[in-house]
């Protein structure tokens, strides 16, 4: 509403800020011949939020009547075409006559968006005309013009992955350690390493454990969902919650069973973006080594803190000695610590916490939370862990499985192995 002072400028009352996901945005990558350029063009998609459908090189070797129907189904608001520096865009302009031959016709037409010199974008435009093209000298401007996109024009929108990057930095700020701050809602999951100098690595993808969970079957599969269920189930009567829980993204799990499912799809989804990270050329072995873990979005609100931590443990398989905390009403609170070792037999493992002193003789194999408070510093023999770390009210979790986690392949085996890990934190009702 306009407000009208006589003679003075008119006055606009400032809107409401909100915080949220913003519009759904489909991408294509075309990209050089090299793996940096592949990998440079889908780590500007990750970090950007955008939905990366498809990405085509040079050397695809289809023919330009099948490059220019394949563009066509893929349907996208956005293409980003990262060429090879040397060859000035001459690389992808034949993929970019394809993406005018099958694209040009929709509506909304998509956009091109040109990430080299001004060189590559006068010829990539060329090739592309009347599509719209805008060109970007660096990531961090590409990635900003994409959050444009995904605002949808909306200034009033505070993008929710933004928010997650900030906090991470403040994070890794105050405890001057490297952070990965961990999120997961319906339909997003997003993984934020940021370390205290202010650099880091952001992957934000359409996966998630509502509307998103049918997304995470497809790109996994059925088994690798079903394989974190403490209960044996049928691949069809499997499919059907999963889709179930598409359908009606906002409901809240009633019992064991749905719970353990969002907890499983958690898992996958949380994998995936770091497989994501690693294709994008980012330091993956980096985000497992960071010192504090966050949990936030449907991690950090589920009915026990032992459930987004069993989780996280699960998925991110941290390899350091590690602070993990949720988000909690705008604050945050400390959850446990984790102390992941792979002894050859036993290792030894010696702390120091406020309340004194202690040492626990660890298997190869086992999963357990030690009873023990406040600031631990901890060293061992016949393994290599040592570091400080905070425990929370679960204590510190020793977890001895190895990295990669792995399952047994054989029900008779697995689900007992599922059965004990959720009984060690006591993540479901027994």
């Amino acid at each position: 509403m306009t407000v009208s002072t006589g003679p003075e400028a008119s006055v606009e009352p400032a809107r409401e800020t909100r915080i949220g996901h913003g519009v759904a945005v489909r991408a294509v990558l075309l990209h050089g011949d090299r793996p940096r350029e592949r990998q440079s063009a889908l780590r500007a998609a990750l970090g950007a939020g955008v939905d990366a459908r498809i990405s085509f090189g040079p050397a695809d070797g289809r023919a330009f009547a099948e490059l220019a129907a394949a563009l066509r189904e893929a349907r996208p608001d956005v293409v980003i075409a990262w060429p090879d520096p040397a060859r000035r865009g001459e690389d992808l302009a034949p993929l970019v006559e394809a993406l005018r031959l099958g694209c040009g016709a929709l509506r909304p037409a998509p956009r091109l968006f040109v990430h080299g010199d001004a060189r590559a974008a006068v010829r990539l435009a060329g090739a592309a005309a009347p599509l719209e093209t805008a060109s970007f000298a660096s990531e961090p401007q590409l990635v900003g013009a994409l959050r444009e996109l995904r605002r949808g024009g909306d200034a009033t929108w505070r993008l929710r992955d933004v928010e997650d990057e900030r906090a991470a930095r403040n994070i890794a700020s105050l405890a001057n350690a490297d952070t990965l701050a961990v999120y997961v809602d319906g339909a997003v999951t997003s993984c934020v390493l940021a370390r205290p100098d202010g650099s880091g690595a952001s992957v934000h993808a359409a996966l998630g454990v509502g509307a998103g969970a049918d997304r995470v079957v497809a790109r996994v599969g059925v088994d690798r969902v079903r394989r974190w269920l403490p209960w044996a189930i049928d691949a069809p009567a499997l499919l059907e919650r999963v889709f179930n829980r598409a359908r009606w993204p906002e409901a809240v799990p009633a019992s064991p069973a749905a719970l353990a499912l969002e907890m499983a799809l958690a898992r996958e989804a949380i994998g995936r973006a770091l497989e994501d990270a690693a294709a994008a050329g980012l330091d993956q072995a980096a985000m497992r080594s960071a010192r504090v873990i966050v949990l936030a979005g449907r991690l950090a609100s589920f009915p026990r803190p032992a459930q987004g931590l069993l989780v996280a443990v699960d998925a991110v398989e941290p390899s350091a000695f590690t602070t993990v905390i949720r988000e909690r009403a705008g604050t945050y609170e400390t959850v446990a610590a984790v102390a992941p070792v792979w002894p050859r037999r036993t290792a030894r493992l010696r702390f120091q916490h406020a309340s004194g002193s202690g040492e626990q003789r660890v298997a190869r194999g086992a999963f357990y939370l030690a009873p023990v408070r406040g600031r631990i510093e901890l060293t061992t023999a016949g393994a290599d862990l040592r570091g400080t770390a905070e425990a929370g009210a679960l204590g510190m979790l020793i977890d001895a499985r190895g990295r990669p986690v792995t399952l047994p392949l054989r029900d008779a085996e697995r689900l007992p192995a599922l059965a004990r890990w959720h009984a060690a934190v006591a993540a479901l009702p027994a």
